[in-house]
Formats: structure tokens, C-alpha cells, sequence
């Protein structure tokens, strides 16, 4: 069952006591962290144009298979020209995972990084020739879109905005060791099949890969910040990887 929820982005319910949420991180003058966190409502529009929307949805894929007994599902998009990102646990207990893109086509995947702290993964897509989408840092108050994938031609982001950042203290991917995770603490109503969605700000720049919301229907909803995504890229692909089983 924890397996499930995880992959329906309501694995994490912390306002149950399934983790927890510190600001440890907050400058002087930052109203203190509601408990339980508490970021307001989301805002109405994302700021972004319709060009870098349609760039955006461009790279944007679905990714999917059979793990566990089950289809499991997520979002991801291209950092590279045949890379994507997405959130691990939506590939635990899966060899060959599926991309599918948005005109309908479908790709094989291989799993080359795996990082059950952080909640991030990499594939190594076959045959694909993304346009990747650029990282970089955002600051409380940032407005954008959450892209999971959708089939085209329609495009239709979440809205999101930052809150703050925080440090989520939670259970690793397919562990029970607890683990402090670099997060942001977003206002959005992050829905199923948002796992590995991109965060984007209105200059169509990547600020953080969302990974889950406290329940489902929600408006609070976190996600890792890019930095951590751009950390398991420059490491590079993992030789030795084996990613967890069921």
C-alpha cells in the first residue's frame, strides 16, 4: 500500500506524522512555519507565456511501466539530449521504464541514476533528441507552472508559488531510514501522475522536480530544489547501480 500511495504523489502525508518539516533555513524577518505548514492558497495564473509554455510541454514526457504488480506513473523532462528527470520513487522495482512523449510516441528508458535521499532519477532515453530545459535557483514568493505530463497538443500547467525553503524529514525511497531532504514548500494542488514534474518560472527555467502533497486535494505540496538535480547530473551515471525492488 505504501508503495501505491507513493506513486499517487500522496506518499508523504505529513500532516499524518509520516514526516516532518523544519525551516531551519529561514532568514530573520520570514513569518515562522505554520505546523501544520500552511503556504495559503495557490495563485490563480502561472506567469508564463505561451511560447514557453508550448517549449516546456515540448520536453515534457510521461513515464510509465509494470512494478510491484501494478502500472506505475510520473512525470519527467529532458535535461539533456536524450536524458530525463524524474522522482525515484516512481521507478522502484522497475527495470525498463516507458517514455512517452507528447505526440503519442513511446521510447525505451534505461535507469542510469538513482538517488533515494534527494528523490531523484535520470534515464537514459533511446533514440530521443529532447531540447533540455535549463536549472536554476528561485526565491520565496516565486510564481510558475507545474508541468505533469499531459498528451498534446493541450497544454495546461498547475500554478505553483514558493513559499519557503524547507528541510523535510522523511523516510529515503523504498527505505525505512529516515533522512533529511532540501525542499521547497510550495502552494499548488499537485494531483496523481505529478511525480518528476518540472517547476517552472515564468523565464522557462527548471526550480525544483515535485515529489508529493499532504493529501490529495491539497494546496500544500513540496518538491526537491534544482540544485539537488543538478548535483546527480554532474555526477554522471552510476556503473554500479541496482535500482530497489518491490
Amino acid at each position: 500500500m505504501r508503495r501505491h500511495l507513493s506513486i499517487l504523489l500522496v506518499g508523504v502525508v505529513l500532516a499524518a506524522g509520516c514526516g516532518s518539516v523544519t525551516s531551519s533555513e529561514s532568514p530573520s524577518g520570514r513569518p515562522p512555519l505554520a505546523s501544520p505548514p500552511d503556504p495559503g492558497r495557490p495563485p490563480e495564473t502561472d506567469g508564463l507565456t505561451a511560447d514557453v509554455r508550448d517549449d516546456v510541454a515540448q520536453s515534457t514526457v510521461r513515464v510509465t511501466g509494470i512494478a510491484c504488480g501494478r502500472t506505475t506513473e510520473g512525470s519527467g523532462f529532458a535535461v539533456g539530449g536524450d536524458l530525463i528527470a524524474t522522482s525515484a520513487h516512481v521507478l522502484v522495482g522497475l527495470d525498463t521504464p516507458t517514455i512517452e512523449l507528447g505526440d503519442g510516441t513511446s521510447l525505451d528508458g534505461d535507469i542510469v541514476a538513482f538517488n533515494v535521499i534527494d528523490d531523484l532519477a535520470l534515464i537514459r532515453v533511446h533514440g530521443a533528441d529532447f531540447e533540455p530545459l535549463p536549472l536554476g535557483p528561485a526565491e520565496d514568493g516565486t510564481v510558475g507552472a507545474v508541468f505533469g505530463w499531459e498528451p498534446g497538443p493541450a497544454v495546461d500547467p498547475t500554478p505553483f508559488r514558493i513559499d519557503r525553503p524547507v528541510t523535510v524529514r522523511i523516510e529515503a525511497v523504498a527505505s525505512d531510514e529516515r533522512i533529511e531532504r532540501r525542499s521547497w514548500l510550495l502552494a499548488a494542488r499537485i494531483e496523481a501522475g505529478d511525480s518528476g514534474a518540472a517547476l517552472v518560472d515564468p523565464s522557462g527555467t527548471i526550480v525544483g522536480v515535485a515529489y508529493a502533497t499532504t493529501t490529495r486535494g491539497s494546496s500544500v505540496a513540496y518538491a526537491v530544489r534544482a540544485e539537488r538535480l543538478e548535483a546527480l547530473i554532474t555526477e554522471g551515471p552510476d556503473p554500479d547501480l541496482i535500482v530497489p525492488g518491490c
